[in-house]
């Protein structure tokens, strides 16, 4: 288990057979453990779920693995990989779910495998990988789930990761998206040739806008957490939304990885991504008080370190304060770079 620090690492240990490897590994943003399978022939919500699970996987950079055949544990909301328990192979038609997946989710996930490894006794486990898959060809949608065995016809839905999580957009997220869209190209209109001459004449200009424009739907001028970290308060005590619009943030450009044509552009954003991710581990390292409110409300520098170990104390808070500084003075770079293109119009 130790060894396995990345998808890689877990996909070689599935093909090697090694299961047992992974015991210890807790779920996250690529992989998801279930301790059985997908039961088709018992009801729509089985269906649901596994294209649900399989689009929101082709929604990430990295793609993800769905590993069927194990238990977990839950200690402090963590799902960690406890027990190798294989199912029946009788229960598994892995065409069944290939067919279900090609079917139902939008456009088709690029290079699909599902992998059955045989344990005892017709027992084993199934690993569904997803790879990495385009980014022009995000985001991937499946039909809105409905509880019956028909799929929608008209309504979509969009699954993605959060962490260990998987959620669908929400009724704003994907109305703030749509908007980012016809704010850089235009609304649907009866004649699009304007657009179409428009990008004939420069073609960064209508992807440079649009990317602009998703970077500000992701981090709104107006958002809360970006006044908090423009207010310059201490922080050694964040609130919990804070870290999650962080969080979310982060999630948004990473899931966006298509760049800036305009070099300048590129050379800004890329530092901001930088600054965040730095901002986002170093939030990440903060603690829940051991006698704060349950659900917790804020995370904190322990205070006692101030009298147990003053210069850890010290150092954290300079790392916070420093990863902050850093991402506010990379924003307002690539605001001032989003400026002068004349993106922010």
């Amino acid at each position: 288990m130790l060894g396995l620090v990345n998808i890689d690492d877990v996909r070689k240990a599935l093909s090697a057979g090694d299961l047992e490897a992974l015991i210890g590994l807790e779920e996250c943003g690529w992989m998801d453990v279930k301790s059985g399978p997908y039961m088709l022939d018992k009801g729509a919500h089985h269906k649901e779920e596994l294209v649900k699970d399989v689009a929101a996987f082709a929604n990430t950079s990295t793609g993800g693995l769905l590993i069927i055949g194990f238990k977990t544990r839950t200690a402090n909301a963590v799902e960690t990989i406890s027990e190798v328990t294989p199912v029946p192979r009788a229960l598994v038609n892995t065409d069944t779910y290939r067919k279900l997946i090609d079917e139902r989710v939008f456009p088709q996930v690029q290079d699909l495998e599902l992998t059955w490894i045989d344990r005892s006794e017709g027992k084993g486990v199934l690993s569904i990988d997803i790879p990495a898959q385009p980014a022009a060809a995000r985001p991937f949608v499946i039909p809105a789930p409905t509880g019956k065995d028909e799929k929608s016809a008209s309504g979509l839905a969009v699954p993605v990761r959060r962490g260990d999580r998987t959620v669908f957009w929400s009724g704003p997220e994907a109305h703030r998206r749509l908007s980012a869209g016809w704010m850089a190209i235009g609304s649907p209109s009866a004649d699009d040739s304007s657009a179409l001459g428009a990008l004939e004449k420069s073609p960064a200009a209508v992807p440079d806008r649009a990317k602009a424009q998703r970077i500000l739907v992701a981090m709104p001028f107006d958002a809360p957490w970006l006044r908090f970290m423009q207010s310059q308060s201490p922080m050694r005590r964040v609130r919990v939304e804070v870290t999650q619009a962080v969080d979310k943030a982060l999630d948004d450009l990473l899931f966006d990885d298509v760049d800036f044509l305009d070099h300048e552009l590129g050379s800004a954003h890329s530092a901001f991504k930088e600054s965040l991710g730095r901002l986002h581990t170093e939030l990440e390292g903060m603690f829940t008080p051991e006698d704060g409110p349950n659900p917790p409300v804020y995370v904190e520098v322990p205070p006692e370190w101030k009298r147990t170990d003053p210069e850890r104390y010290k150092q954290t808070m300079a790392a916070l304060s420093g990863a902050r500084d850093d991402f506010l003075e990379a924003r307002t770079e690539l605001m001032n770079a989003l400026n002068r293109k004349g993106l922010l119009t």
